[in-house]
């Protein structure tokens, strides 16, 4: 919403369709901000701007929508080539999914112009599928991690964005590929985890001791 106009960023193989969605009955099309081909786009928005991530090599495409009929791509972060997801929170771009880093940290206090501040590794200055956050949730200073290769989820200080700590790692009951997304309660008393195979759950756990973490429910 923006400019008492409502869009809808839309995630395709080979663009991103930014889409005038204000009248539900006549949406239109406003422009499409082409990529690589691939079949995974993720979208996120943050003060009059757009970001693009891929898993194909092309970075993170940031796009202006300050006049939002005209679009206008205005840098691209290349750390990255690929990524797997973005996370926006409090002025902080989070990309994850991607090479040499389980977790980049940017400063978006210049929108178009994001400044790299911090970066996790879960071990030893590398990235690892025990480390790989397949998504993401930040609140309060924490980051809650999927760890879907290995069925872990991660918690994380962010309170210095230039010195993660890992506060505890937690084994969700499936090895190998499962828990894929984490969801905190405002009280941050429970985590809700959603593992992505057949025999998977959606899990609430009660983490008010993370000495004493426990599965309190599944579905």
């Amino acid at each position: 919403y923006q400019d008492e106009r409502e869009f809808a960023v839309i995630g395709l193989q080979n663009a991103a369709s930014i889409v005038d969605v204000s009248d539900p009955y006549n949406p239109f099309e406003i422009e499409r901000i082409n990529g690589s081909s691939s079949i995974w786009r993720d979208l996120k928005y943050w003060n009059r701007h757009v970001y693009i991530g891929t898993e194909a090599e092309d970075g993170i495409k940031i796009v202006s929508v300050d006049n939002p009929d005209q679009p206008i791509l205005v840098n691209t972060i290349t750390d990255v080539d690929n990524s797997h997801n973005i996370h926006i929170h409090n002025g902080y771009l989070y990309i994850i999914g991607a090479d040499d880093h389980d977790v980049w940290i940017y400063d978006l206090e210049n929108p178009a112009f994001p400044e790299l501040v911090g970066t996790w590794d879960l071990e030893d200055g590398q990235t690892s599928q025990n480390g790989y956050c397949h998504d993401i949730e930040v609140y309060n200073n924490k980051l809650y991690c999927a760890a879907i290769y290995v069925g872990y989820f991660h918690i994380i200080d962010v309170s210095d964005k230039s010195n993660p700590q890992t506060l505890v790692s937690h084994f969700t009951g499936i090895s190998g590929i499962s828990t894929h997304d984490v969801a905190i309660t405002e009280d941050e008393q429970y985590l809700f985890t959603g593992d992505e195979n057949l025999s998977g759950h959606i899990k609430a756990w009660d983490i008010s001791d993370y000495n004493n973490i426990n599965l309190v429910d599944e579905y």
